[in-house]
């Protein structure tokens, strides 16, 4: 492992009563500190790949007091990592016709809207009596069968489930074609995103946060969010964060699709959020370890108490340059962006309002997070977006 030093500084706070005996544990953790109350942390260790694979909760030589850390962490599943340059789609709306053939939309009437008009790219789009097709220049595409999509329609979550940390409950979705356990949706929905030919590129798509909703007639909707994934690394899809006034980078919104089944066949709702290609990528052999990691969220978080850290994740944050230039549209088609790999320390933080998530799925009204760059240390969180402060 190589080894580089970083100082920080920051005060401990607490009260001894009396005569009263140290504990052990405080005795420990004062070891941390030296003169005046200031820690003292020399040294992030960096770790290959392969090492990376092998890191575990129970692994960590020093748990901070003010963290409570899930049970586990997983990242097995990492091929590689990369520091990645990446380029919005250009003139992906001359495949229209084709994503209409897709979606069984005949003979659409496209209209051509100027996105300079909502500070975005153009698209074309069809508003017809039996569905709603949007596909931009960019890449991004909406869909909405009106046959079976309601607007108005009240609907009710009754499960949320998040499959990076929690099983599939052994619960039944009352389909209009009869009753299908979820497993099994989920088995069929991922199968069609797999054969989705707007999803063959060089990303893998995989199910990470399920709602199930139950309609007025008690029947069930199951909506998905799907995030990329490139070499066993996904793309964050929680956009907001603050790099600082100084850095020459701005975080960028998250990529991810959003799909909502009725039946497991074909989903009647369909969002494409910041499709995205990989035109350049620089492998990164190493990066800073997992108990490094920790130890940089534990300084980050000193003076917020003890915090619950709902789940750890391996992703690429991606962002765009900074430019002095107002109409530098980020959202253009072809447009460039770029993405480093992190620590994602997810803190749940808010509640989901269900109304307003229709159909698709909020989970940055979830959390809010603190990001370690995996290459230099950096942090990046989201709390004063989320207004969560000490």
């Amino acid at each position: 492992m190589i080894k580089v030093k970083r100082f920080a500084v920051f005060f401990l706070l607490f009260l001894l009563a009396g005569c009263q005996q140290v504990p052990d544990e405080v005795k420990d953790r004062m070891e941390d500190y030296g003169e005046g109350g200031q820690i003292e942390k020399t040294e992030v260790n960096y770790c290959t790949v392969e090492e990376l694979r092998n890191a575990s909760i129970e692994d960590i030589d020093h748990v901070p007091g003010n963290l409570k850390l899930p049970k586990k962490v997983d990242f097995s599943g990492i091929e590689s990592i990369e520091n990645i340059v990446l380029k919005r789609p250009k003139d992906y709306d001359e495949n229209k016709d084709k994503i209409a053939e897709l979606f069984e939309v005949e003979n659409p009437e496209w209209s051509y809207v100027d996105g300079h008009d909502y500070n975005t790219s153009n698209w074309y789009e069809y508003k017809g009596e039996d569905a709603y097709l949007a596909v931009d220049e960019n890449g991004e595409i909406s869909y909405i069968n009106k046959q079976v999509y309601d607007q108005d329609e009240r609907l009710r979550t009754v499960e949320r489930i998040h499959l990076n940390r929690e099983k599939c409950p052994q619960m039944k979705c009352n389909l209009k074609s009869g009753q299908i356990p979820l497993s099994e949706m989920l088995e069929k929905t991922q199968e069609w995103v797999d054969a989705c030919e707007i999803l063959q590129d060089e990303f893998d798509y995989e199910i990470r946060t399920v709602c199930v909703k139950k309609k007025p007639d008690r029947t069930h909707n199951v909506v998905l969010l799907v995030q990329r994934m490139y070499k066993g690394v996904g793309l964050n899809y929680l956009a907001e964060g603050d790099y600082g006034d100084d850095s020459a980078m701005i975080p960028y919104e998250g990529s991810r699709v959003v799909l909502d089944f009725a039946e497991p066949d074909k989903p009647y709702f369909l969002y494409n959020y910041t499709p995205v290609y990989v035109v350049e990528e620089e492998p990164v052999d190493e990066v800073i370890d997992f108990q490094s990691a920790v130890n940089l969220v534990e300084e980050k978080l000193s003076g917020f108490g003890r915090v619950k850290v709902c789940e750890i994740r391996i992703e690429y944050m991606i962002y765009a340059e900074k430019s002095e230039n107002e109409n530098d549209n980020k959202d253009r088609e072809g447009a460039v962006l770029h993405a480093k790999p992190v620590y994602s320390f997810l803190i749940e933080f808010g509640k989901v309002d269900d109304s307003a998530e229709r159909s698709d799925i909020f989970e940055w009204d979830e959390y809010v997070y603190v990001n370690v760059d995996m290459t230099d240390g950096s942090v990046i969180t989201n709390f004063e977006e989320r207004n969560f402060h000490k």
